[in-house]
């Protein structure tokens, strides 16, 4: 072999060598930065939810005392997150992103999620659905995609109450709990009530308390099968807390229907 041969020979061993020491750096350095990428993802992940923690733990403790409501701010967000609440606490929920929303459930030991949006129709499905089974022969109150249930809240958002005596739901629950455990088809509680209440004749605002409230009731006592292994909340029930405005009525219904007869 000439000298040029050699050479050459040498120069692509010398070539190959450093070739293969670049792919051995390259590897390393490729190594050393993913490592470094997962540890930076890890940092990121940790800040994240100590974040999340942090405006969870901060909602809770603003509404601390208005905390047994905060299940109705989880359907508030459902019904529509875009609405305008009357209460600062439904609509900083609603601001809340949904991991955030989530979280606050969760810290509240409640198993209710913030995992649809629009629920209104399938709510008022569910109702009538039950007040058929039940009563077939009875007139109907939801009639018009339930239009005095919905004005309870897009109509009367931040008007009070108009009836909060204790005889006005009370004699409601009684007569609809008298009929659901008589398992009679042919009774016909809402016909009673509308005739009772002037349905067809009184305000408008009096109206889509009526409907409400029935909506409310006939959830609680339609559903044999409740889910008593979950705690979803009571809201207005035990921490003190007010339902005080036709806001309140109008999503406590909801919830009712949507975690007696939808859940």
């Amino acid at each position: 072999m000439s000298v040029s041969d050699w050479i050459s020979i040498i120069c692509a061993g010398v070539a190959l060598i450093v070739t293969v020491i670049i792919a051995v750096l390259q590897i390393r350095q490729s190594n050393r930065m993913e490592r470094f990428e997962k540890r930076q993802d890890k940092r990121d992940e940790q800040r994240h939810q100590e974040s999340v923690k942090a405006q969870a733990v901060s909602f809770i403790s603003k509404y601390y005392k208005d905390r047994g409501l905060i299940p109705l701010c989880a359907i508030a967000t459902m019904y529509n997150d875009l609405f305008y609440y009357n209460r600062e606490m439904y609509r900083e929920f609603c601001c809340c992103t949904k991991e955030v929303q989530n979280r606050i459930l969760e810290y509240c030991d409640l198993d209710l999620r913030v995992s649809e949006y629009n629920i209104y129709e399938k709510c008022l499905a569910a109702i009538e659905s039950v007040l058929n089974k039940h009563f077939p022969d009875d007139k109907s109150v939801f009639y018009d995609g339930g239009k005095y249930f919905a004005r309870s809240l897009e109509y009367y958002a931040d008007k009070p109450i108009l009836h909060q005596e204790f005889e006005y739901q009370n004699h409601i629950t009684d007569v609809l709990a008298n009929a659901f455990n008589s398992n009679d088809k042919k009774k016909t509680p809402i016909q009673q009530l509308s005739v009772e209440y002037n349905f067809g004749s009184c305000k408008e605002i009096e109206a889509c308390q009526l409907v409400t409230v029935i909506a409310e009731f006939a959830a609680i006592y339609g559903n044999k099968n409740k889910n008593i292994d979950k705690s979803y909340g009571s809201p207005g029930g035990y921490d003190g807390e007010v339902i005080e405005t036709m806001e309140d009525l109008f999503l406590l219904a909801l919830f009712e229907i949507y975690t007696n007869c939808v859940l």
